[in-house]
């Protein structure tokens, strides 16, 4: 659908928390290739996805476990028990280690993909949600929602190093491509908090929409994307003035949001129509609506390539 620069096909994998299952969306022909059941009472929520698209990490936050997916085969390679209650997860590009927070344990856990164990159960602040990677692999951010509060996480030595005050209860964020600036999707306070990854500091604090979720950047960064869900619409910030410029509609209560490796359409993943919505980025256009699973929530970097 979007030319050449789709070539690589990479998947996107939508948790459907209601279902109890991944839909697997074939990003180049916009169509589900395939849906991968689990256990009844997983209920899916966290996803994040290697570089290559080989592997991809599923938290069942009531399954209390972490499932891990051959995305060159597209069957599941094993579930893992994983804490109390995993959420947010995310991946360095190579797929080495898992991350995964724990929303009852207030603690991150460190999987070993190779060695196939937990390293290390690092302790956060209260209810940890999003995690978001830096490029290199050093650093690790991690939403404190109970706590309004941004951690940083050496990488090397498995602490904490590092804690910022944001809005009210921060759930997804994410990094800008350079590393340079976090965005925290702030769900109380109705903000977006702009972070300065050298010393941590809120730059800005930009209001959007009712209940903001998740965060994807797109065209280089020019163009943020927040995902409000009471007003069943995405929010777009222009990336140099750090202002609110316009608002999408999509579907009912999106969620998770990523952005194709293409940096021009962003994937929205709305938990009451059972869908997806894609967007252009340039015309702020829904350009296809895919039906996916019961409650598709898909709260993390869910398409690979990044």
């Amino acid at each position: 659908m979007f030319g050449a620069a789709a070539q690589a096909e990479p998947l996107a994998y939508i948790t459907n928390q209601g279902g109890d299952s991944v839909s697997l969306i074939d990003t180049l022909s916009n169509h589900v290739v395939e849906t991968l059941g689990l256990p009844k009472g997983s209920r899916p929520a966290g996803v994040a996805v290697s570089r290559d698209g080989g592997l991809a990490a599923v938290t069942n936050a009531e399954g209390k476990t972490l499932t891990l997916i051959d995305g060159h085969r597209r069957v599941i390679r094993q579930t893992l028990p994983m804490g109390d209650g995993p959420v947010g997860v995310a991946m360095p590009s190579n797929g080495g280690r898992v991350y995964v927070a724990d929303w009852y344990g207030h603690y991150v856990s460190v999987f070993d993909t190779v060695g196939g164990q937990v390293l290390k159960r690092i302790p956060v602040g209260k209810s940890p949600s999003g995690i978001a990677v830096s490029g290199d692999g050093n650093k690790v951010y991690v939403a404190n929602r109970d706590d309004n509060s941004v951690a940083l996480i050496d990488a090397a030595g498995l602490e904490v190093k590092r804690t910022v005050a944001v809005g009210r209860h921060p759930f997804g964020i994410t990094l800008s491509a350079d590393g340079k600036r976090l965005y925290s999707a702030n769900v109380e306070s109705n903000d977006v908090s702009v972070i300065d990854t050298a010393d941590m500091r809120v730059v800005k604090t930009v209001k959007v929409g009712e209940r903001p979720y998740a965060i994807a950047l797109a065209l280089g960064g020019k163009r943020i994307f927040v995902t409000d869900q009471y007003d069943n619409a995405v929010a777009v910030i222009d990336g140099d003035s750090l202002s609110m410029v316009g608002s999408v509609e999509v579907g009912q209560y999106p969620e998770g949001i990523a952005t194709h490796p293409d940096d021009r359409h962003v994937y929205v993943a709305n938990w009451m129509d059972n869908s997806v919505s894609v967007i252009d980025a340039e015309t702020l256009k829904v350009v296809r609506t895919i039906k996916t699973g019961e409650g598709s929530r898909a709260f993390g970097q869910f398409i690979a390539g990044h």
